[in-house]
């Protein structure tokens, strides 16, 4: 690992602890037995060390939802990938149980992505840019993401008829507090896997067409 990489670390070690307004450089600096000087010749200032932990955390995040045929549109007004209407339109019970775990299973256990999330969820009390980007982040795009496929999979029949919105909330919300408790309580990790795989099945239960 090199001197950039290992302040990167550091840096998010920190933010993840005290959010980004409560780190300071010298915070990062210090435990890796380096200077502010020195600190500042690999990177310019606090917030391009930020960046490029977002940067490398949205790559992670793409990554996984990839291999899920999960792809948000650029803007709100752009329809869904076609292929993702066609996966989830002939997914099973069982499989939107993995996916959904799959999905939980990294965000809970990738230590980048889980330090991430601490840090925004941290920060988005200091600081009310980054407030709206962990609601852009955590909520916003999950849920739009969600509606839109739910209006998709309601006009072919798939499921039933309903409001795409509020099946999306219906669909989403538990998991986010599960994982909350996951994050929050980390020996009560199995119980809420098991929460959440239970909310899915019943989800797909009380909404599918299929008989």
């Amino acid at each position: 690992m090199n001197t950039k990489e290992m302040i990167m670390e550091e840096a998010l070690k920190q933010f993840s602890r005290k959010g980004y307004d409560g780190t300071s450089m010298s915070d990062i600096a210090e435990p890796l037995g380096i200077s502010k000087a020195a600190l500042y010749k690999h990177y310019k200032s606090k917030q391009e060390i930020f960046e490029k932990i977002i940067e490398e955390s949205e790559v992670k995040y793409k990554e996984v939802l990839e291999k899920l045929s999960v792809h948000y549109p650029d803007n709100s007004r752009k329809k869904l990938s076609k292929n993702d209407v066609d996966v989830y339109s002939d997914i099973s019970a069982e499989g939107l149980c993995k996916n959904v775990l799959t999905f939980v299973r990294f965000s809970m256990n990738d230590e980048y992505s889980r330090q991430v999330r601490r840090m925004l969820t941290i920060s988005q009390f200091q600081n009310r840019e980054l407030g709206e980007m962990y609601t852009r982040r955590y909520v916003d795009a999950m849920l739009g993401y969600d509606e839109k496929l739910f209006e998709q999979l309601i006009k072919s029949a798939v499921i039933k008829k309903g409001k795409p919105k509020s099946f999306a909330a219906m669909f989403y919300a538990p998991v986010i507090m599960y994982m909350g408790i996951w994050d929050r309580e980390p020996e009560r990790a199995r119980e809420c896997e098991k929460a959440i795989k239970d909310h899915v099945e019943q989800f797909f239960m009380m909404t599918s067409n299929r008989k």
